[in-house]
């Protein structure tokens, strides 16, 4: 283990509430309340992708130990070239147990010291992992991509890292997302995985 005891202790209160579950079929759109949408645009750790000032917003919650976050994110560089005119969003939302804390841990160190820019190889490079993904893993395909090790291990380990994944389970849990992956888009939010072709459509709805 890469993380000290404290930190992960912190992380592990997030994993407490509920267990998700995975949507089989498209889920269905619900109208989502906008004062959560700004919130989760809001939030220090949420990544931007795609177009700077999209005509859709779309936001994706989600676990790097989830097997259809990462059917999402092999779809995503396909998305945003579908899509030039999207902002996608990324928010890590660690639910599915320890090594899910500790991957996110390290993934939000990544984000705090080479900056969202570079996020999205790191990002990709985690769902490319085969089997589970906990924080030793995830610094180990951050030094890959470059990253020093001392510098996000330290990272890792802040009470501001602890605060921005709380901050992202409480958001997630009043928008009611017991599923991972589950996505904003526009005003509506979709519980549970999604196709690209889904997404496509999805998108085409906000846009009326």
């Amino acid at each position: 283990m890469i993380l000290s005891r404290r930190t992960l202790v912190a992380g592990l209160a997030l994993t407490g509430l509920k267990t998700p579950a995975f949507a089989q079929s498209a889920p269905e759109p619900q109208r989502a309340p906008i004062e959560l949408i700004e919130d989760s645009l809001d939030l220090p750790s949420a990544v931007r992708l795609g177009h700077a000032h999209g005509d859709v917003i779309m936001i994706e919650y989600f676990d790097y130990n989830c097997p259809f976050c990462k059917r999402s994110a092999k779809d995503l560089p396909a998305l945003l070239k579908a899509e030039p005119d999207l902002t996608y969003v990324l928010v890590n939302f660690a639910v599915l147990g320890a090594p899910s804390v500790e991957a996110t841990r390290a993934a939000l160190a990544y984000l705090q010291v080479y900056g969202p820019e570079k996020y999205l190889p790191l990002h990709l490079a985690l769902f490319g992992l085969p089997g589970s993904v906990n924080g030793e893993r995830a610094i180990a395909a951050a030094e890959r991509l470059g990253g020093d090790r001392k510098r996000l291990i330290e990272a890792a380990d802040t009470d501001r890292t602890t605060q921005w994944m709380k901050d992202s389970f409480k958001l997630g849990n009043s928008l009611g997302f017991v599923a991972t992956p589950s996505f904003l888009v526009g005003a509506e939010s979709y519980v549970g995985g999604m196709t690209l072709n889904q997404k496509r459509a999805a998108i085409a709805r906000a846009r009326g």
